[in-house]
């Protein structure tokens, strides 16, 4: 037998249209909590399947590109860069020395 349908909105829609008064940034406990005062009870699996079919992902926290890829610094040398730069560095003498080789370098190229 078919349910008769009521004038009164289904959880769902209830969740729907808690959802979007809340904007973005939406939690399933939020909605939880403001349809409680309203005297409806949902659970969180609830919110969280309607929340998901209307569009809205949970958002993961990524690492830090400095801790994803620690080879790489700000200025985006890599880890063989700097070993190149070490041993270059080793055969000069020093780093005052390299930096006069690169220079000297760098004015042959212009």
């Amino acid at each position: 037998m078919a349910k008769a349908k009521s004038d009164k909105p289904t959880k769902a829609e209830l969740i729907r249209q808690t959802a979007k008064s809340m904007g973005k940034t939406v939690r399933p406990r939020d909605i939880i909590a403001a349809l409680k005062e309203t005297g409806v009870t949902v659970t969180s699996p609830q919110v969280s399947t309607t929340l998901r079919a209307m569009g809205f992902r949970r958002r993961r926290r990524g690492r830090k590109a400095a801790a994803a890829t620690p080879a790489a610094s700000n200025n985006g040398l890599t880890l063989n860069a700097l070993v190149a730069a070490k041993a270059l560095i080793q055969k000069a003498g020093s780093v005052k020395a390299a930096e006069q080789a690169i220079l000297a370098i760098k004015k042959l190229g212009e």
